[in-house]
């Protein structure tokens, strides 16, 4: 293929893998906030919580919340995080604030509303889940969230000691803290606590699930052995385990002697079969360590 094609190729690739994006985390985003964040009364945090917020302060869809407050932090996402993350991360949100106003105005859609009759609890978990979704895919295709992320990112290019992690953290947690003075009032302390501790789990299942996707879930364990017998081990691996086997040299710094190291990677619930055969080899010293998405010739 000509390098000219091939660039054009690749181009479009970028091009409609960023357009699915769009649409798959904005609908995603969409149904969590409209099915299990907005009926139950808990802000999930960063931009989505400020317009979930608003909207029970003042009963105006947060869609149009979402619109006013991701308008103006494009531009600073433009120059920031770069054209390409701040067009995809804006539009996927854009989107979603569209979904949302959408929502208003089509029959029979409050039957999807995971209402306070039912665990509250299981709202945050589910909200938080395709929040997750949302956040990973997003990004997957542009390499920022956007939202509190920009806001972090403008500190972090004044404060230069504050990590951008950190203060995107800040951030949420000031609107999980601010769900408190906005949910129940005048109800007593511990009815006030059930946004913050909604939102809180929330949080964390986002968290975790955009891991899990950004981590990929083909995760494997990598095996250093350090052994005499290289051989005899490497072939019971290879014979017992169909894994193929590197072996690396080094020297023992404290007695100075040349030792083998068996380099593999295995499956998780192969990880008792090495250990087994290890046990034959009492001399051997061996450690794993968990590696994710793995490439190239790896048994599935």
């Amino acid at each position: 293929m000509p390098q000219k094609n091939q660039r054009s190729f690749l181009t479009a690739r970028i091009i409609a893998f960023a357009a699915f994006s769009i649409l798959l985390s904005g609908i995603v985003r969409a149904l969590a906030i409209f099915m299990f964040t907005t009926p139950n009364e808990f802000a999930p945090g960063g931009i989505n919580g400020i317009a979930v917020l608003l909207e029970a302060l003042t009963g105006l869809n947060s869609g149009y919340f979402l619109i006013m407050l991701n308008v103006p932090l494009f531009f600073v996402a433009f120059f920031l995080i770069g054209k390409f993350g701040a067009v995809v991360s804006t539009l996927s949100m854009l989107f979603t604030s569209g979904l949302l106003i959408v929502f208003d105005y089509i029959p029979g859609m409050e039957y999807l509303c995971y209402s306070p009759d039912y665990n509250a609890i299981l709202a945050a978990i589910a909200g938080g889940v395709l929040l997750g979704v949302a956040l990973a895919v997003t990004i997957k295709s542009c390499g920022t969230s956007g939202g509190t992320t920009v806001l972090a990112s403008l500190v972090n290019k004044k404060y230069r000691n504050l990590s951008v992690s950190a203060m995107t953290s800040v951030f949420d947690a000031c609107v999980v803290l601010a769900s408190f003075f906005v949910y129940h009032q005048g109800e007593p302390f511990a009815v006030k606590l059930d946004p913050v501790l909604l939102a809180l789990v929330s949080l964390f299942v986002t968290s975790e699930m955009s891991d899990a996707i950004l981590r990929g879930f083909k995760v494997a364990f990598r095996f250093e052995i350090i052994t005499d017998h290289p051989e005899e081990i490497a072939k019971e691996i290879m014979d017992r385990l169909h894994h193929g086997v590197t072996e690396l040299h080094a020297t023992g710094m404290y007695s100075h002697q040349e030792r083998s190291v068996l380099v593999c990677v295995i499956r998780k619930r192969q990880i008792g079969e090495v250990q087994r055969i290890l046990r034959n080899y009492p001399e051997t010293f061996a450690s794993f360590a968990p590696v994710s998405e793995v490439y190239g010739k790896f048994l599935k």
